[in-house]
């Protein structure tokens, strides 16, 4: 008779199934490395072997001729060796040096042949696989001529995944080998990325306006005036009229600065300017500088001061090319520029570049200050003394800055040069609570006005307007942008707001 099945039994075989699926997998797991190596995946990579670099070819530099470079699919272009100077020809025109970085490393990988790996010494044992390879047909082909008569030909292919160096093969033996990928770069350049570019000179203490036009927008111009110490007060001037942030100034004049064109294309003409995108282009930037004189360090690492005659520079920004890059137009020849030192201009949004701190005049020292109120006056004079040693030498700060004494009087009676100081701090912590809905220009009777003036002959006039129980509309300079606490004068004000003295509202 058939013994039953105890439960535990049952409850006993799920074990053991468990413990033998985990003894498998282990197992597998344990033999992974070597089934890989029987039976290699198509995207793994076939040939891995450890590093065995080496120098299988060397020429002398100077006894190089000339590099011709071909991409598959693309352009040919030559590079001619004279007088120590590696020189792209041009179709009609002159032939064009390179700059020495580059021109260096074309002279080194056209006559010193390193490999980073061997692949195989015969190509025809991976026929098959030279497509996968980038070698059937070549990415890049190189031929080098020698002053001697002789040659060698070079042929790119791909990355190898795993440790990034390029396959590659030459005429001097029938092996594949593995190259480090500074010699796929450098030959990958186009002609058009070996040209000289000259960039536009743009100096920020130099520069008095940039305007910015986005499509069929109205341009958004902003003005600029150095304060003679290599800073710039910002102001908006379309489409009105408002004082700048100092951060916003300060960054507006940096990507002016900073922009660089890349590599120079071809001439604009009617026939490609639809694809460069500059037949509707995304901004067109125009920056005026006045004369003066800029800092540059010379070629002896000395640094010299340049004049720099009065200048225009327009930038004509067009579509996009790939990802990371825009094509510009200056001087009627087109480039290819970084699209990151050009978002700043193509993002430009007036409103942005206000200040929320109207009060604040910057660095400059105040010379005047007169608030108006409905029931007083508070008229501030400043005036500035240098200080002079016994030896008729001025005094001078530690940073070699000359000091000034500070004299202050309030509606016409001495007051304390450090009483005035924080005055004018705690105007330039007045900000803005908020923004209006609509730019607007008030009129009537302001509930009060301050206005302030420099030594340099800047000067600005707030003025607020009844708005509601606990905000007022501000003006500044009669452009209407925001709204301000009630209490924000008074705040600023301090203990002067209790020395107005009666007076007509203004």
């Amino acid at each position: 008779m058939e013994q039953p099945e105890t439960k535990g039994a049952r409850r006993f075989l799920p074990l053991v199934f468990l413990a033998v699926v985990l003894i498998l997998a282990a197992a597998f797991v344990l033999l992974l490395p070597a089934i890989n190596k029987q039976f290699p995946s198509k995207t793994d990579e076939k040939y891995q072997t450890e590093p065995t670099f080496r120098t299988i070819a060397e020429r002398d530099p100077q006894t190089l001729s000339s590099i011709t470079v071909s991409h598959w699919g693309g352009e040919t272009y030559t590079l001619v060796y004279q007088n120590g100077t590696l020189m792209l020809t041009t179709d009609g025109g002159e032939p064009e040096p390179l700059d020495a970085p580059t021109a260096a490393n074309f002279i080194a990988y056209a006559t010193e042949i390193t490999v980073e790996d061997t692949v195989t010494q015969d190509a025809g044992e991976v026929r098959d696989s030279l497509s996968d390879m980038g070698l059937s047909p070549p990415q890049i082909t190189v031929e080098v001529a020698y002053a001697d008569g002789s040659a060698m030909t070079l042929y790119l292919g791909y990355n190898q995944p795993s440790m990034s160096y390029h396959y590659f093969q030459w005429s001097g033996d029938s092996a594949v080998y593995l190259c480090n990928s500074g010699v796929y770069e450098t030959f990958e350049y186009t002609a058009d990325m070996l040209l000289s570019v000259t960039q536009p000179l743009m100096i920020g203490s130099l520069i008095e306006r940039v305007s910015i036009r986005r499509g069929s927008e109205d341009p958004i111009v902003c003005g600029f005036l150095s304060n003679g110490e290599d800073t710039a007060a910002g102001s908006l001037q379309s489409p009105f009229v408002y004082p700048m942030s100092a951060d916003a100034a300060e960054a507006l004049l940096s990507a002016v600065e900073n922009f660089r064109l890349g590599a120079r294309l071809k001439p604009v003409t009617d026939d490609n300017r639809v694809l460069y995108g500059l037949d509707a282009p995304e901004a067109v930037v125009e920056i005026t500088q006045r004369e003066g004189l800029y800092s540059m360090t010379d070629a002896q690492g000395v640094l010299q001061s340049y004049p720099l005659e009065p200048s225009v520079v327009t930038l004509t920004i067009g579509g996009l090319d790939g990802e990371f890059f825009r094509y510009c137009e200056y001087e009627g020849t087109c480039y290819r520029v970084s699209a990151f030192l050009v978002a700043a201009f193509l993002k430009a949004d007036a409103m942005d570049y206000l200040s929320l701190d109207p009060a604040d005049m910057g660095a400059e020292s105040i010379r005047s200050l007169v608030v108006q109120t409905g029931t007083g006056t508070l008229d501030f004079r400043a005036s500035y003394t240098e200080q002079v040693l016994p030896n008729n030498e001025l005094v001078t700060d530690e940073a070699g800055n000359v000091v000034y004494a500070l004299d202050v009087a309030l509606n016409g009676e001495p007051v304390s040069a450090d009483a005035f100081d924080a005055l004018v701090g705690r105007l330039k912590l007045m900000a803005v609570s908020g923004s209006l809905d609509a730019v607007s220009e008030p009129d009537g009777t302001p509930l009060w006005q301050l206005t302030l003036a420099t030594v340099l002959g800047q000067s600005r006039t707030l003025a607020a307007y009844p708005m509601d129980a606990f905000q007022d509309i501000l003006a500044v300079d009669g452009v209407a942008v925001h709204y301000i606490s009630k209490e924000a004068l008074d705040i600023a004000l301090g203990e002067f707001t209790a020395l107005a003295e009666p007076t007509e509202t203004p």
